[in-house]
């Protein structure tokens, strides 16, 4: 049997809210992406058997894709991997890296080697002092982490030809889209679902990653929480609020009075030491969210107080937001000696709140806080393709559009 070398290739980005896919090919210099693909984790389904949840989503997304004529992408999550940049004298030979790099593996990984794959790349010549240096990116992913990816995609059919790490997913979507100047800081920050990621490039070179634990599910239980309904309700609002619709729609009925006291947001605790070390109110502070309380006559029930709009209700979880990028901020920039960040590219399900890049913007003092949107970037549309949640929520397929131009490097 004749087997043809693949001439597509498909980034599958696997969240714990949604799969994203994106299936490109080459047309001449340019990439193109040919069809879209998308699936929300199905949450009941997930809190029994994750692996089937995300499987059937991975299904779903792909359904109408080429797979077997494909090269399949997929990603380890950024929070589960160890990323470093160590630096070797220049002058090693070839047949020497791989020796130094277990090395420096080995005194900074916090794994024993025998639990984890290892995988690097030169990124860079530096000078330090009198001695020119290799800039090294080191990855190390435990094996039971590849062994969990590796399961879904068994699950749902696929087969991965490269597994890589969201967190540098976003410099190669970046690099593809043409979003990177020659000689810029810019951080790419991807919201997720239950954590983001915050990656800083140096012109077009991988500089330093944090992933911190935030994601847009803090806002959704603070919207839960003082709205008192159902995490599926909230996250509707949540979504009418990114898009700047109203909050409540004209025709929507009037919100069922409640009998309950709103009881008092938990005190935030910021902690000290290290800019990077973990918070203390880590998520699950804002506490479980209220269940939509049974209905109750109304008779002498005192009329009910106005509800607080969204946005006042999601002050808390975007302040620990802030914090965490300022942080990430302050080691990048004062303690690696790097110049300030000159632009923030956000990407993720909730990058096109206004609201968020406002006070991003104005926390951090920046003048350029942006939205990825490869639907409008260098990056060729195929004709005749249903794109709309692609062209309307562009940042939410950053991942998936860099994981798909790794896999078309390959082509």
């Amino acid at each position: 049997m004749l087997f043809k070398k693949p001439r597509k290739a498909i980034g599958v980005d696997v969240g714990s809210h949604s799969v994203k896919a994106i299936l490109m090919s080459r047309s001449g210099s340019r990439l193109r992406v040919e069809q879209v693909g998308y699936a929300n984790v199905d949450r009941n389904q997930a809190n029994v058997d994750p692996i089937a949840a995300q499987a059937d989503a991975v299904r779903a997304a792909l359904s109408f894709m080429p797979i077997q004529q494909s090269v399949v992408v997929g990603a380890l999550p950024g929070q589960t991997v160890v990323i470093r940049y160590p630096r070797l004298n220049a002058d090693l030979l070839p047949g020497e890296i791989g020796a130094a790099i277990e090395t420096e593996a080995g005194q900074n990984i916090p794994y024993d080697l025998s639990e984890v794959f290892l995988d690097w790349s030169v990124l860079d010549t530096v000078r330090e002092g009198d001695s020119q240096k290799m800039k090294v990116l080191l990855v190390a992913a435990k094996y039971e982490v590849i062994e969990t990816r590796v399961q879904v995609a068994d699950a749902a059919g696929i087969q991965y030809a490269v597994l890589g790490v969201d967190s540098l997913a976003l410099a190669d979507a970046a690099e593809c889209c043409e979003f990177l100047g020659p000689d810029e800081s810019v951080a790419l920050v991807n919201l997720g679902a239950s954590s983001t990621s915050i990656h800083f490039m140096k012109g077009r070179t991988s500089n330093f990653i944090r992933d911190v634990s935030w994601g847009a599910r803090e806002m959704i239980q603070a919207i839960s929480k003082g709205r008192r309904c159902d995490l599926q309700e909230a996250e509707k609002q949540l979504m009418r609020v990114s898009r700047g619709e109203p909050e409540f729609p004209e025709t929507a009925p009037l919100p069922e009075p409640v009998t309950l006291e709103q009881p008092p947001a938990p005190a935030s605790s910021l902690g000290g030491g290290s800019l990077l070390d973990p918070l203390e109110d880590e998520i699950g502070a804002l506490g479980e969210p209220f269940a939509a309380p049974a209905q109750k006559s109304t008779i002498g029930v005192p009329a009910k107080e106005p509800e607080r709009p969204v946005e006042e209700l999601l002050h808390a979880p975007l302040s620990r937001l802030v914090l965490e990028v300022r942080r990430s901020f302050d080691f990048y920039e004062q303690q690696m000696y790097e110049r300030p960040v000159e632009r923030l590219i956000l990407s993720g399900g909730v990058a096109h709140m206004p609201l968020l890049r406002q006070v991003l913007a104005e926390e951090l003092g920046l003048e350029r806080v942006e939205v990825a949107d490869p639907a409008n970037s260098a990056l060729a549309i195929a004709d005749g393709a249903s794109f709309e949640r692609f062209q309307e929520r562009a940042a939410q397929f950053m991942v998936a559009v860099g994981l798909a131009a790794r896999g078309a490097a390959q082509l």
